[in-house]
């Protein structure tokens, strides 16, 4: 793990160093789960139905397939992919949670502040097309 050194000008940020076993390269800001097809702590892919709960982070670089790239775990991330709806725009302080078969985040319905690892920082307003774009956010997923 990469702790940044504490400073009073930046946020604190805190990397790991992951596998990208996902079938294809994964661009900076995309989300990550941990793989199980050959779960070992390591290797990660795109968030599917099955490893939504095994969110890591955010990659911080883009990732090869089948390469070793840093993702952040935890603190401010002003590069997130999040994406957009028709009808609901994200408010700072929201909750955002990985999708099923996507690289991006996306405001959960439940704003109890009881789940989700990541915090939307600023509002992302609706879209007729919905798309993925950098936002920034907080995460606490280490």
């Amino acid at each position: 793990m990469i702790f940044k050194k504490m400073s009073r000008d930046t946020a604190e940020n805190v990397f790991s160093v992951f596998y990208n076993a996902s079938g294809a390269a994964m661009a900076a800001g995309s989300a990550a789960s941990l793989e199980t097809g050959t779960f070992n702590g390591v290797r990660m892919s795109a968030p599917a139905s099955a490893t939504l709960s095994l969110y890591l982070g955010q990659c911080a670089q883009s990732i090869a397939n089948s390469d070793y790239g840093l993702v952040q775990v935890y603190g401010y991330c002003p590069t997130a992919l999040v994406t957009n709806s028709t009808n609901q725009a994200i408010a700072a302080g929201d909750i955002l949670v990985p999708v099923n078969a996507a690289t991006y985040l996306n405001r959960s319905a439940v704003s109890d502040g009881k789940t989700g690892f990541v915090i939307a920082g600023a509002a992302v307003a609706t879209a007729t097309t919905p798309a993925a774009a950098a936002a920034s956010v907080f995460i606490r997923a280490m």
